[in-house]
């Protein structure tokens, strides 16, 4: 522990030492008082850390527990990271502390009797509009960012490894954290209006920016919606009216492909299961169940024997991939795909399959009307177009081999959405998950034994059931618009978008979910604030993963492709937006 040489209040590093100051010490030297000054002061500072202190700087208090900030802004990210399972009580513009102290409301009158303008920040936080001078009359504009903290545009903290530029030392280690985790946080140099340079070496940082390496700096979805006055266009209306007739299939088209597949499906199932003496089963967990329109149209089949398999999720060294050992009595069909010690190996397993899917093909009616398509070594499936209506677009049909895993693992949250009505739905959603053959791109010893956890049956449920709780009827439609720019994106950029997938986009979208606004509100605001948060999730190279904790889904992603789809998306959100997105 470490005191601070003013207040002599206690704190675990000179990080949070430097925080402390700079906050509740501003007018102070930065070197700290004197010993002499020190013990004069002595009285005077342990009132200022616990009496008027605390009442001129920690005036908001969390109802939950202990935790104090300076605004409300604070205090909201607070909620959010501690208390997540929680709803954020509003906070009055009134508030009392633990002393009886009341803080009232902020007056459009500043200290000096001049009338001031109040704005709100992304957070909803009242600040005084800035003045077109600043205190010496240079004309410089301060503005204050997204957390509370006042910048000029001529400052920038400049990333080492890249061209990463951020206006705040907070913004560049969450980066750093993201996009460099391999590497030691090295301090940084910032240039300020005079053009000179200053560095920093902060010890403290390489912790800080694992420590908020999935955190995501956003304002929540119904917070951004809640203050987003901007005019809404009528051409952004009709943009948006013409996507929604873009995205759904009509029913007579569903209802053909639905047919189509319906009989492909059992077609292929029996043959499978006269040329294997397994029992095998196959689960749709494909995006067309909720009409969502395509180029091709696509169904996901997870091909799985009815054998029993355990999963050693107690190996945590990569998250999301684990080995998985055959329970089941001995399965002679199965026997080369199998070690020694039981263990299951993907790549032979995969192998096995697809071989049995070749030989299926070649014997079912509708095998005629498809065509194997080539994908690379890792993909985990076995991928067709099937022509299946004459006139339409091939049906893009990836088969993929797979375990079923009975019960919730225990690596994976706790599903609770509040935008399902239903509890069954979320119960029948924990009850299985899949490993499939996605190979593991960590260098790991047991690499060629590693499954990758699937969550694809949640998946579909959630999503098929997203409408079902309040008034909206707009989420899944929220989730087809942006599934509609990347497939436009990958139609107009062959080749060039291969990594982001629609399971990128769901891990995302469920958690603009979890953060839907609680009144109806105009589409066209919800749907430009999603893909605000979307830029800024392809800014930062991270997207969570809705399931597992610390996982981030666009981490093996190529950086140019991030950097086309986060182009493209910008272009989207200008032009529902109806001018230039503001960096």
């Amino acid at each position: 522990m470490k005191k601070c040489d003013i207040c002599f209040k206690d704190y675990k590093g000179d990080a949070g030492i430097r925080i402390h100051k700079s906050k509740a010490h501003k007018d102070e030297p930065l070197g700290g008082a004197s010993t002499k000054d020190k013990q004069s002061k002595t009285k005077t500072a342990v009132q200022a850390s616990y009496g008027d202190h605390q009442t001129k700087d920690f005036k908001f208090k969390c109802k939950f527990c202990d935790k104090r900030t300076e605004t409300e802004t604070g205090l909201r990210i607070h909620h959010g990271i501690v208390h997540k399972g929680t709803t954020y009580p509003e906070h009055s513009s009134t508030d009392t502390d633990a002393h009886g102290t009341s803080y009232p409301e902020p007056s459009s009158t500043d200290e000096k009797g001049s009338r001031t303008k109040s704005v709100q920040d992304a957070h909803g936080t009242t600040y005084p509009e800035p003045s077109s001078t600043d205190q010496k009359g240079s004309g410089t504009k301060s503005v204050p960012d997204a957390h509370g903290g006042n910048h000029t545009d001529d400052l920038q903290f400049n990333c080492k490894f890249c061209d990463k530029t951020s206006q705040t030392e907070r913004g560049l280690k969450i980066h750093h954290g993201r996009v460099h985790q391999d590497k030691d946080f090295p301090g940084h140099c910032y240039k300020n209006s005079t053009g000179s340079t200053a560095a920093t070496k902060d010890p403290y940082a390489k912790s800080v920016a694992k420590e908020e390496l999935l955190r995501s700096p956003s304002v929540p979805l119904d917070m951004m919606v809640k203050i987003d006055k901007a005019t809404v266009t009528d051409q952004a209306i009709d943009r948006l009216s013409d996507q929604l007739e873009e995205c759904k299939m009509s029913k007579k088209d569903s209802s053909a492909a639905s047919e189509a597949m319906n009989s492909f499906t059992d077609s292929f199932l029996t043959e499978l299961n006269k040329i294997s003496k397994l029992k095998w089963f196959f689960f749709n967990s494909g995006s067309f169940y909720d009409k969502t329109r395509n180029s091709p149209d696509e169904f996901d089949l997870m091909i799985y024997p009815d054998v029993q398999v355990s999963v050693d999720f107690d190996d945590k060294s990569v998250l999301g991939f684990y080995k998985v050992k055959m329970v089941s009595t001995r399965v002679p069909e199965l026997d080369g795909t199998v070690t020694r010690n039981d263990y299951i190996r993907p790549e032979a397993y995969k192998t096995y399959v697809f071989e049995l899917f070749d030989r299926v093909l070649q014997k079912i009616r509708e095998g005629r009307r498809v065509t194997k398509r080539v994908k690379s070594r890792n993909s985990p499936a076995y991928t067709i177009d099937y022509k299946a209506i004459p006139g339409k677009n091939a049906i893009d049909v990836d088969l993929v081999p797979c375990f079923k895993i009975e019960g919730w693992p225990p690596v994976a949250k706790r599903l609770d959405p509040k935008w399902i009505s239903y509890d069954s739905v979320v119960h029948n959603a924990m009850k299985s998950c899949d490993v499939v053959c996605k190979r593991c791109p960590h260098d790991h010893p047991d690499n060629n034994l590693l499954w990758r956890l699937s969550f694809a049956k949640a998946e579909k449920m959630l999503m098929k059931h997203a409408n079902s709780s309040g008034d909206s009827t707009f989420k899944k439609d929220a989730y087809r618009f942006i599934k509609l720019y990347i497939c436009n994106m990958k139609d107009q950029c062959p080749g060039k978008i291969q990594k982001f997938s629609s399971y990128c986009i769901k891990q995302f979208i469920f958690t603009e979910f979890d953060n839907w606004p609680n009144k109806p509100t105009e589409e066209v605001i919800i749907q430009r604030n999603i893909l605000n948060h979307l830029i800024e999730g392809l800014e930062e190279r991270c997207i969570p993963n809705y399931f597992l904790q610390n996982d981030n889904v666009l981490q093996f992603i190529p950086t140019d492709e991030l950097d086309l789809l986060c182009r493209g998306m910008i272009m989207e959100y200008e032009k529902l937006h109806g001018k230039k997105r503001s960096k």
